[in-house]
């Protein structure tokens, strides 16, 4: 797999677009292992759906991984086979695959086998409250029920002219026709504001549980795939750092992380 400047990402057109300069982590291929690159967005937002769509067209991963569970992905596959480009449903996730043509799609995020192996292993051990019990037992229902929802969504949308939306689609005070550079701020502030705000938050024990088992899961599922595959993974910017910490333990000394920059 070509990585940005590899593959001349910017077109000369696009030189200097500011919403591909952050927020993209590459760790090479080497000892065997497949290229990973890490492509972080704020779901939805239109400067992730552009940085998304430059990318895909200037790589050719073997695998493509998306922040969704497997359940979701033939939904979001009929998303992306819109006429419209980008696709007016599935934000960023069905960008990519629309992008990625016939490229191997995987949804790495749990609900999956391994999520609740995982988050089973966690709860019992740490012994955690009856309060915070509650909470993931409850986050895991409403997670299930959603990937449940959208593979009966990708079953409707197949067998009639209805194709459902099942997701709360995120808005901005930003749009697509907004220029780049705007798009660039409105994503930086809104990712600036939203770190800030964790900083000072302190989260229920059960949110940060559910996270780190879902990252857990998520650069597994990554390091499985980068044995026999390069592979593009399209994930939440809150989840980037951590994931390729995660990847560059994983691969000892090999697994340098490049910052790519793609303007």
């Amino acid at each position: 797999m070509s990585d940005c400047s590899d593959a001349e990402c910017a077109a000369e057109d696009d030189a200097g677009d500011p919403r591909l300069e952050q927020y993209v982590r590459r760790h090479p291929s080497g000892n065997g292992r497949g290229e990973v690159l890490l492509i972080g967005v704020a779901h939805d937002h239109p400067a992730s759906v552009a940085r998304v769509a430059h990318i895909m067209d200037a790589v050719a991963p073997d695998v493509l991984a998306l922040e969704l569970p497997s359940l979701a992905i033939p939904l979001f596959r009929q998303y992306a086979g819109d006429e419209y480009v980008p696709p007016r449903l599935g934000g960023e996730m069905s960008t990519a695959i629309q992008r990625a043509g016939d490229v191997r799609t995987v949804g790495i995020d749990g609900p999956n086998p391994a999520y609740f192996r995982r988050l089973v292993q966690r709860v019992v051990g740490e012994r955690i409250s009856t309060e915070d019990l509650r909470e993931v037992v409850g986050d895991v229902a409403r997670g299930t029920g959603q990937a449940l929802a959208c593979r009966v969504g990708a079953v409707i949308a197949r067998l009639t002219p209805i194709t459902p939306k099942v997701y709360t689609h995120i808005t901005y005070d930003c749009a697509s026709f907004d220029s780049p550079s705007a798009q660039a701020r409105h994503e930086r502030n809104h990712v600036a504001q939203r770190q800030a705000f964790l900083r000072v938050v302190e989260l229920p024990r059960s949110t940060t549980l559910i996270d780190e088992v879902r990252e857990e899961t998520m650069a597994t599922r990554l390091a499985e795939l980068r044995s026999t595959s390069d592979v593009v993974a399209v994930i939440g910017i809150e989840h980037l750092d951590e994931l390729s910490e995660r990847l560059a333990d994983e691969a000892g000394s090999m697994g340098a992380i490049d910052e790519i920059d793609c303007s």
